[in-house]
């Protein structure tokens, strides 16, 4: 016999209020309805099973009742006939409902068992929540339905959108218990026993909703070292805060001859989590310990009930005196080592007349106390009624609003949620194809601890708090209740809109967490909360913390509970400057790039861009890339353009180099980890390439000197000689051709694209300048008289001086007079042509320029985080 619930949230129980579809008022005003009519016309639903997710989300197990099937198609239990179907509906947190129809291949006979014990019903298909968006399902398939024994489990992962996803199966039906892990995507625990062995296997559930089983564990039920003879029934299984589990087990002594030793009691075996799959665990992958002994004769153990709160383990176990015929019932808390902090018996038990005490079951409430409850099926109205008494942490009765019982289906179908609302399953109905709910709030069972929004009363505050956050934000910070220590959990921050990872850091990294008495400060990067209009939830993972004494892993915030809305401000820095600058591969990424062709390595640094502009994020067209990459020491780098903002609501290009240069450099805690971002060397990050500054730096003597030769030469002309002004033209001309030829020798082979070939060192060119002489003599003597400059110098040059040194001076001038004459037209056209022509040259010397200084810093930022 077991009964189990998962600490769950239960936000949308009172959105629910105003959502629903109809409302009604239940027997007790103060009571709520949520009903919902189906989709598709049919028999009667009725509701089996009710889970819940971490936040909220509601899974609702539907049975319909249709008289009209043939036997073959359904099974007949207490006039109903339950059809061969599987019909699972999903109440989100803002009251709308998803229906899934899975086509489960199930067994007609295996349906539904009916125990006959209160006219209670098992139900052998059941429905756990798994990591979102999937669902667990266990149901019984058999070649032999006569033969209970012959009865085989599997499970299916069904996707939300009604798929079948993968199935296993589990092994015989009998005496199996199914334990989902406490964090949803680690998994679940399956147990079985029989009179000579207990097994128990983990299960884990891929992201693509893959089964994967670990090694089975099998022990045998009698201890050799206590002489315990263990008990293969009443079982109870849980899930611990720091991931494991725990089963509990009633255990028999063997040696009742001597008063001293146990009679029996309760036997806890903890079990840790295995995240070896394929399974890799052994016989001795476990500790246990007694939590409850019993010491009297003629006392027995008649029903275990056992869950997780807040900061111990509860368990609630019902004691049979077989000479009284009385029961009694202990609660006992534990910790994560076994260690049992109390023990308590309740004295206060309810007073129902008719009503066994055995048959009362128990739920665990998440704020610590509990719940008795009892199903009673009433031969006089024939309806079934459901009876309700909560305890505190020191078994003493909550009163609740009502003290009567509430009625409820065949399956009394029930679940408590994280925020202490208990929800049943209520026959109202509006017509026939309606179902409903009924949400009892339950008082918190420890009044001292008060949950403040967090479904955690351990959590006293948080800065920023819930729906408030600055987008400058650097830190988070979380105060508790008790002294806290760093454990072995994480803590996520995630975009709400796509449920992407934008943070996530473990508490090993000391580097971003720090602690201070009751409160712990976690360091977050300027990327994860940037983008406008959007919202962010928080998630702090179980044993993300300890409490210092005791040394107990605490619970942490389910993910959809901590929201930051940031402040949605617009960008002020909108017309920032575009930013060049670059990133490199790592040495395996690079080995595989260097395998491509040209149009291969385009596409991959196309799907490179297309990944990063999605995980930073940013607009695509912002990324650009000449895609000329540089290998140095076996490693790629690539140039990267970031535009400026095309509107103030998004981030400036300074703003998204930083975002850019942290997701690289902190790849591991952010989604660059994963998919082709991971190729990115974290050690590199993202380089800036600044131009203007670096070189205004290095080279200001240069640029001095320079400006001061400029000054000189404008003085010059002031002198208004045109003797001078041919000079200076021909020295300047010719330190540009000399600087040419020097940057072509020296630097052209670190540019491709301002490369030519180079004939000092290249036998061929001299040889075709050999060959060719005339032609080039020709080429150079007519191109020669068009430049402007020498046309300039020619103007006033005097021509030939050595046969003309007996001429009269008058001659002289007439002579210059003439050949002034002669290059006027041609001086005035070439001066045309020469403004064109430099205007063009300046165009592209200054474009040339900005990519040249690219190249040149791209590289030195490499050989730099090469050293």
């Amino acid at each position: 016999m077991k009964i189990f619930s998962q600490p769950y949230r239960f936000i949308a129980q009172y959105l629910f209020i105003c959502l629903v579809i109809t409302s009604t008022e239940s027997q007790q005003s103060q009571y709520k309805y949520f009903n919902y009519t189906e989709s598709t016309l049919g028999a009667p639903p009725l509701v089996a099973d009710i889970k819940t997710y971490d936040d909220g989300t509601l899974l609702v197990h539907i049975i319909r009742n249709d008289s009209t099937q043939s036997t073959v198609d359904c099974l007949n239990i207490q006039g109903m006939s339950l059809e061969q179907k599987l019909y699972v509906r999903i109440i989100h947190s803002n009251g709308s409902v998803k229906e899934i129809n899975p086509n489960l291949n199930l067994h007609p006979k295996t349906q539904n068992n009916n125990t006959n014990i209160l006219h209670n019903i098992i139900n052998p298909i059941s429905i756990y929540p798994l990591q979102k968006p999937f669902i667990l399902v266990t149901y019984v398939n058999t070649t032999n339905s006569s033969n209970i024994t012959a009865y085989d489990e599997w499970a299916a992962v069904i996707h939300w959108n009604g798929s079948i996803l993968s199935t296993m199966y589990l092994g015989a039906w009998m005496n199996s218990t199914i334990q989902p892990n406490i964090n949803k995507k680690l998994g679940f625990l399956r147990f079985d026993s029989d009179q000579s062995y207990w097994r128990w296997r983990q299960y884990l559930v891929d992201d693509s909703g893959n089964l994967v089983s670990g090694d089975k564990t099998r022990i045998n039920t009698t201890d050799s070292m206590t002489l315990y003879r263990y008990s293969n029934s009443p079982i109870t299984t849980m899930s611990t805060v720091d991931n494991g589990y725990i089963i509990v087990a009633v255990f028999n002594g063997t040696d009742n001859s001597d008063s001293l030793l146990p009679r029996g009691g309760l036997y806890a075996f903890f079990i840790p989590y295995d995240n070896n799959y394929p399974g890799t665990s052994n016989n001795n992958n476990y500790k246990g310990t007694d939590i409850y002994q019993i010491s009297q004769p003629n006392m027995t153990i008649s029903s275990v009930y056992c869950d997780t709160t807040d900061i111990f383990m509860i368990c609630v176990v019902s004691i049979h005196s077989n000479i009284t015929m009385d029961y009694r019932y202990v609660s006992i808390f534990f910790d994560s080592s076994g260690m049992v902090r109390s023990r308590k018996v309740l004295y206060d038990l309810p007073n129902v007349t008719g009503l066994s005490q055995q048959s009362w079951s128990t739920k665990i409430l998440p704020f610590g106390g509990f719940i008795l409850g009892l199903t009673v099926y009433n031969n006089t109205d024939n309806n079934t009624y459901y009876y309700i008494y909560a305890y505190d942490v020191n078994n003493s009765q909550i009163p609740l609003n009502s003290s009567e019982p509430f009625l409820t289906n065949y399956f009394g179908a029930n679940a408590i949620t994280n925020n202490n609302t208990f929800l049943l399953a209520s026959p109202y109905a509006i017509d026939n194809i309606s179902w409903s709910l009924l949400t009892i709030p339950v008082p918190t069972g420890n009044i001292h601890n008060i949950d403040y929004g967090y479904d955690n009363t351990l959590v006293n505050q948080t800065i920023p708090s819930i729906n408030s956050v600055n987008s400058s934000t650097t830190t988070l910070n979380i105060t508790f209740v008790y002294k806290i220590a760093l454990s072995t959990g994480n803590i996520t921050i995630y975009k709400a809109s796509d449920h992407s990872i934008r943070q996530r850091i473990s508490a090993t990294m000391q580097e971003f967490c720090k602690i201070d008495g009751n409160t712990i400060s976690i360091k977050i990067l300027s990327h994860t909360i940037n983008e406008h209009g959007e919202q962010y939830f928080v998630e702090m993972d179980n044993n993300f913390v300890r409490r210092v004494q005791p040394n107990e892993p605490l619970k942490g915030i389910h993910y959809g509970i901590w929201i930051l809305s940031p402040d949605n401000s617009v960008n002020q820095n909108i017309y920032s400057d575009a930013i060049m600058g670059s990133v490199r591969l790592t040495t395996d990424a690079s080995k595989s790039f260097l395998k491509r062709n040209q149009s291969a390595y385009i596409e991959y640094i196309n799907a490179l861009f297309d990944e990063i502009a999605d995980k930073v994020p940013m607009h695509r067209s912002r990324l650009s890339t000449n895609y000329r990459f540089e290998v140095f020491n076996g490693q790629i780098a690539i140039p990267i353009r970031i535009d400026m903002a095309r509107n103030k609501t998004e981030r400036s290009s300074p703003e998204v180099f930083s975002d850019l240069n942290n997701m690289i450099a902190y790849k591991n805690i952010t989604t660059f980890s994963s998919g082709m971002t991971n190729d990115l060397d974290q050690d590199y990050g993202f380089k800036l390439i600044e131009i203007i500054r670096n070189y205004g730096n290095d080279y200001k003597v240069h640029i001095i000197t320079g400006f001061m030769i400029f000054i000189i030469f404008y003085l010059t002309l002031k002198f208004k000689s045109k003797i001078f002004e041919a000079i200076s033209s021909a020295i300047l001309g010719l330190s540009v051709f000399i600087l040419t030829v020097l940057f072509v020798i020296y630097y052209s082979g670190d540019v491709p694209e301002l490369y030519c070939p180079r004939g000092f060192k290249y036998s061929f060119i001299g040889e075709f300048y050999k060959e060719n002489l005339i032609l080039i003599a020709i080429l150079t003597i007519i191109l020669a008289p068009i430049d402007y400059e020498f046309l300039t110098i020619l103007k006033y040059a005097p021509i030939f001086p050595i046969f003309t040194k007996r001429i009269y001076r008058y001659e002289e001038i007439n002579r210059l007079n003439i050949h002034e004459d002669i290059f006027e037209v041609a001086t005035k056209c070439g001066a045309i042509v020469d403004i064109i022509k430099n205007s063009l040259q300046i165009y592209i010397q200054v474009s040339k320029y900005i990519i040249v200084m690219s190249r040149v810093m791209f590289i030195k930022n490499i050989k730099e985080a090469r050293h």
